[in-house]
């Protein structure tokens, strides 16, 4: 016996590395941007991947995709071929090179003209080596500036990972590896200027969820050849325009006719750009930082981010609403180095009755920005590149319900005071709040609304029993996906709010039925913050009270597993039900 488990050790021990192992590794990764002192400008990436397993093989690394667009840029594939394993050289085809329209450009017209080039890797098995050298070469006043956010770690570990970027000497050139202590090596000749990082061993990125550059948990080069990042913005700016002033002024007439209340003309106007417009998945840099004006989004009913941002801050500004489009950049981004690209969000700043409403075309609630203010620089480009300084809003629940069970049935009376953040600027968002509820009236507070609405849930016996799910609201923070992430985390993890949520439940249960639920409390406390509970029965009344309060919302690896307690502990279904009994049981 002594010798099997010998045996199976020395087994478990061969096996678990292999599982740690990488499906693929980039023996040497180069990129390279170069701004000519004519204004053109050229990327060039070369990759030497080796593949070990099936999955990358089959599905990961079998195809690249190469966008570009044809009209002012060329591009150049220098080497594309598959190293196998005995050596063997397999060079790639023409027939692999397949040129096709890049997906986020579909249902676009005006962008129709985009190429994606998918480079079909051949001659692949296990142990073969992808090799891929290409270069896309922008003309001349295409791009306006150099201009580069990158993030450091890939799909796979990387070896020898080499960044560079050359720029005329005489043009301005300002760059930061976020995250990183790595400094680049600088040098001059003929006149141009060079930087160049020489990272080795770069990790793969993680596979956990939401490790992002503004947590900390992702590194990024930012680099850019403008002036300033007032510079930067200045070329939206620019294309901010009301050049087709007759057709926005109409669509805006349109909207806001009836509307008596800034509050329904932002709700009319953000419902049209959100709703009634196709979107474009383009981003800026893919769309060459242009944006179409306001007026041919109109005509043509759909639109990138950027043009809805535009066209929707031009129709509020006409409907009298003063409106302001602003960017956002990480926090720990340095705003000299960044660009057009470094851009985390556009979003449009609206003043509505003494506030500021932060909208986004993208959905009908606070933008991300909004949620995210402490972790975000913001900086006006309707303006002069301005610093604007947003604060996070309270998000708060309040939630109590008077429940009546009886009768194979339960009944409901809900009161939940809702803070303005979780709130929809516009659409019937009073189902979504209340989960459906009944007779749902809503009054309008400072900083929040109270809704009052009718539940109704079965509650049926079985064998003398009745097991009882409390209601909660649904945008609660039990709804998050938060405590079914791993239980142990290397990376900083930046939550999407914090969070402040009270439920207090009042429940009426029939003479002959008694709580099989053990009464008491139970506080649990961490560093992140804190969940409680209370169960209590008088004569035919039970109440229970359930509070989660989040003091913060990056969460270190040193208190990610205190924090995934509360977050497991706060949806736990255990913690949402109740038993009665029939008292002669």
């Amino acid at each position: 016996m002594r010798n099997k488990i010998i045996g199976l050790c020395c087994l478990l021990s061969l096996a678990l590395p292999g599982y740690a192992a990488p499906d693929a590794e980039y023996g040497k990764l180069s990129k390279t941007y170069t701004l000519y002192p004519d204004g053109s400008q050229e990327f060039r990436c070369s990759m030497e991947l080796t593949l070990f397993t099936h999955t990358a093989m089959n599905r990961t690394y079998g195809e690249s995709f190469i966008v570009y667009n044809p009209r002012y840029q060329e591009l150049k594939i220098h080497a594309s071929y598959t190293k196998q394993k005995d050596g063997t050289i397999i060079q790639t085809p023409e027939n692999a090179l397949v040129e096709v329209l890049p997906r986020q450009a579909a249902n676009a017209p005006a962008y129709t003209h985009l190429k994606e080039m998918v480079v079909v890797h051949t001659g692949l098995e296990l142990g073969a080596t992808i090799y891929l050298d290409y270069s896309v070469v922008s003309k001349a006043g295409y791009l306006p500036a150099l201009d580069v956010s990158e993030i450091i770690e890939q799909s796979s570990p990387v070896r020898e990972y080499t960044l560079t970027l050359v720029s005329p000497e005489n043009k301005p050139l300002s760059f930061n590896l976020v995250n990183s202590t790595a400094k680049a090596i600088v040098s001059t000749a003929n006149g141009m200027k060079q930087a160049v990082w020489k990272l080795r061993n770069v990790p793969a990125a993680p596979k956990a969820p939401q490790v992002t550059v503004d947590a900390g948990g992702l590194r990024q080069l930012t680099a850019s050849s403008y002036a300033s990042i007032a510079d930067a913005l200045s070329r939206i700016k620019e294309q901010l325009n009301l050049s087709d002033n007759a057709e926005v002024e109409a669509l805006s007439e349109t909207l806001t006719n009836g509307k008596d209340t800034d509050a329904e003309k932002i709700g009319a106007i953000l419902d049209y750009v959100i709703n009634r417009l196709g979107n474009s998945r383009l981003t800026l840099q893919e769309a060459g930082y242009r944006i179409r004006p306001a007026g041919e989004v109109i005509r043509t009913a759909y639109g990138t981010v950027a043009e809805k941002v535009n066209l929707l801050a031009a129709l509020l500004n006409v409907a009298g609403i003063k409106a302001e489009v602003a960017a956002s950049f990480y926090h720990n981004n340095d705003l000299n180095s960044c660009g057009l690209s470094a851009i985390d969000e556009l979003f449009v700043i609206a003043t509505c009755g003494g506030k500021n409403w932060f909208l986004t075309p993208l959905q009908p609630s606070l933008c991300q920005t909004g949620w995210l203010a402490g972790y975000r620089q913001v900086r006006s480009v309707s303006g002069q590149g301005e610093e604007i300084a947003i604060a996070a809003p309270p998000a708060y629940l309040n939630y109590a319900y008077e429940i009546t069970i009886g009768q194979g049935k339960s009944e409901s009376r809900a009161t939940a005071t809702v803070a303005d953040a979780f709130l929809p600027y516009t659409g019937a968002y009073v189902a979504r709040l209340t989960a459906g509820g009944k007779e749902a009236e809503e009054t309008k507070g400072e900083g929040h609304s109270l809704f009052t609405y009718t539940l109704s849930g079965e509650a049926k016996e079985k064998d003398g029993y009745i097991l009882f799910r409390l209601p909660d609201s649904p945008i609660g923070f039990s709804h998050t996906p938060y405590d079914s992430y791993n239980t142990v985390r290397k990376e900083p993890l930046l939550l999407s709010r914090k969070a402040d949520e009270r439920y207090r439940y009042t429940i009426h249960i029939p003479d002959d039925f008694e709580l099989c639920t053990p009464e008491g409390e139970r506080v649990v406390n961490q560093s992140a913050g804190s969940v409680a509970f209370s169960v209590r029965q008088r004569e035919g009344v039970v109440e229970v009270s359930r509070t989660l309060t989040l003091h913060r919302q990056l969460i270190a690896p040193s208190e990610y597993a205190g924090f995934r307690r509360l977050a497991a502990e706060w949806a736990d279904p255990n913690a949402l039900s109740l038993l009665f009994k029939r008292k002669n049981k």
